[in-house]
């Protein structure tokens, strides 16, 4: 569904088999072979009504992660911003770039 990053992480978004949505986050230190340091389920999507933005929703303690896809013209080159809502509203925000999935996750 959605494999991106930046200089400090790598995120998976992708669908189980069961249907449910899953968040995967690496430290870009750590292979995507190893063990994710942050896992969401139960994420929810939302599609722009004109299908060039989706967005993911996960919800984690008191914390709301946001992921939004910008689809570009060529489709190899979307945007991703990142954005974790604590409880007090605030907010951070990380700009990121679509990834190539390796093949051996295909």
């Amino acid at each position: 569904m959605a494999y991106c990053g930046d200089s400090q992480f790598t995120i998976r978004i992708d669908r189980m088999h069961t249907g449910e949505i899953r968040y995967l986050c690496w430290h870009k230190s750590n292979s995507i072979l190893a063990k994710p340091n942050l896992i969401l389920r139960n994420g929810k999507i939302t599609e722009s009504e004109e299908g060039l933005a989706t967005e993911y929703e996960f919800h984690y303690k008191e914390c709301t992660y946001t992921v939004e896809q910008l689809r570009s013209e060529d489709s190899q080159s979307d945007l991703f911003f990142v954005e974790v809502t604590d409880k007090d509203q605030k907010k951070s925000t990380w700009k990121m770039e679509q990834m190539s999935i390796p093949k051996y996750l295909i």
